[in-house]
Order: C-alpha cells, then sequence, then structure tokens
C-alpha cells in the first residue's frame, strides 16, 4: 500500500466514522424488559467502545505497522460489529484467540460480518467491507495470519483481565442470575488451574497486550481475597482492637 492511497483511506473512513458509529450503535442498545420508553442497555455499546480504544492504543503503543497492521481503522469498525455479534446472544461468551477449530459461537461473527456488509455498503468500498469480514471471521482464530485480526482479537482479550475483567465478569453472573458465592468459586478454581498464567502465554499475539494484560493482573491482587472474606462475613467487626 503506497502513502497516498493509505493517506486517502485514511481520510475517507475519517468522513465515514461517525455514520458507521451511528448505523452501530442502533444494534448495540438493548431494550431492557419491563421498561418504560427510553430503557435501554448501554453495556454492549460501552464495551464495545472500550474495546475501540483498545484497538487504537495497542496500534500507537505497539507500532501497528512494524506489526504489519494497515488498516487500524478498519478494526476499530470491525470491533463494533464484533460488540454487535455478541450483544445478539446475550452477555457471556469467552474473549478472541481461541485455537483455530472452529467454536460454534464462530457463526454470530459471520452474521455480523454480513450485517456490516449490508448496513455499510453506502459507507465503505467492496474491498473494505471484504477485509472486514475477514478480519470479524478471522479474529477468534489463533493461527491467523491477518495482522489486523490479531490486533481485534488482543483488543478483546483484554477486557478479560483487571479491573474491567472484574466488571464484566460479574455482569454476566447477574444476568445468568448466579450468586457471589459461585463468583467466588470459579475465582478459586481459576486461580487453583493457573487459567490466567495461560491466558496471558496462550491468549495474544503482540507483546504490548500481553504486558498490558500482566499489569492488570498485578493489580488485582488481594481483590478476589476481600471479596471471599466480605462474602463470608469474616469482617464483621473488624479488629477487635479497634472496637468501641
Amino acid at each position: 500500500m503506497t502513502l497516498l492511497a493509505g493517506s486517502k483511506l485514511r481520510h475517507t473512513m475519517a468522513e465515514n466514522w461517525t455514520a458507521i458509529l451511528t448505523v452501530a450503535n442502533k444494534a448495540l442498545l438493548t431494550k431492557i424488559p419491563g421498561q418504560t420508553e427510553g430503557g435501554v442497555s448501554r453495556y454492549a455499546q460501552d464495551r464495545a467502545m472500550r474495546i475501540v480504544q483498545s484497538v487504537e492504543r495497542l496500534a500507537r503503543e505497539g507500532g501497528a505497522r512494524g506489526e504489519g497492521v494497515w488498516r487500524v481503522d478498519l478494526v476499530k469498525v470491525a470491533a463494533l460489529y464484533a460488540g454487535v455479534a455478541k450483544n445478539r446472544v446475550g452477555e457471556g461468551g469467552g474473549g478472541g484467540g481461541g485455537g483455530a477449530v472452529r467454536n460454534p459461537d464462530d457463526g454470530i461473527f459471520d452474521d455480523a460480518a454480513e450485517l456490516a456488509a449490508d448496513q455499510l455498503k453506502e459507507l465503505l468500498p467492496a474491498a473494505d467491507l471484504e477485509l472486514l469480514a475477514k478480519i470479524l471471521r478471522e479474529h477468534r482464530q489463533r493461527e491467523t495470519q491477518l495482522s489486523e485480526a490479531k490486533l481485534l482479537a488482543d483488543a478483546v482479550t483484554l477486557e478479560e483481565f483487571g479491573l474491567v475483567g472484574l466488571w464484566n465478569l460479574w455482569r454476566q453472573f447477574h444476568a445468568a442470575g448466579k450468586t457471589l458465592e459461585q463468583f467466588v468459586k470459579l475465582w478459586k478454581a481459576q486461580h487453583d488451574y493457573s487459567y490466567w498464567e495461560s491466558r496471558l502465554r496462550d491468549g495474544f499475539h503482540f507483546e504490548t497486550s500481553r504486558r498490558t494484560a500482566k499489569e492488570r493482573l498485578g493489580y488485582m491482587r488481594g481483590i478476589y481475597e476481600r471479596l471471599q472474606q466480605e462474602q463470608l462475613g469474616e469482617d464483621v467487626g473488624g479488629n477487635p482492637m479497634g472496637r468501641f
């Protein structure tokens, strides 16, 4: 790709970004059952925009060109429609960067690619829509060679780590009607079976992403233990020496 061509593409995307956001946001809002008009959940929209921000920062901090990522603009659009895909089937599901074996959830990204092609046909050229679909379909494949798909996968997987990961997981548990005890038990199982060490090792394509995830985990030390203490009521009464 020449510098002139890249400049023209960025200019076109900058002009269309607001329109693309408007279209995608309609599919990212979820009506809350039982609520009056205007009662919508913005969870999917919030998550998708956070992933867009992660894409931008990873591309800038990690040196996207050095990683072979030329179309960061399309990765941002793919992040929106990956959010649409998840929103259409509920709030469950894991992050990207999985194995090459096709997962049943992969079908939702096929649907999202088709939806994007239909909704954005007046805003993006056919070649861009084709690459957008490829990014969406391949970002869950660990062995993908498409750098743009790798960037999206890393941005999505970062949503599992740190306080943001805690927020997302708790949101899923709450939506499924699960208990705090079940939440704590899952954390203990993840800790006992070195789940997070495995995710750090195998869940990312780029070192910048892996380093960020590792730092987020570091900030989580003690939080789950404290949550378990409060869940069991072990903190009630506080320090006996501090009682009145």
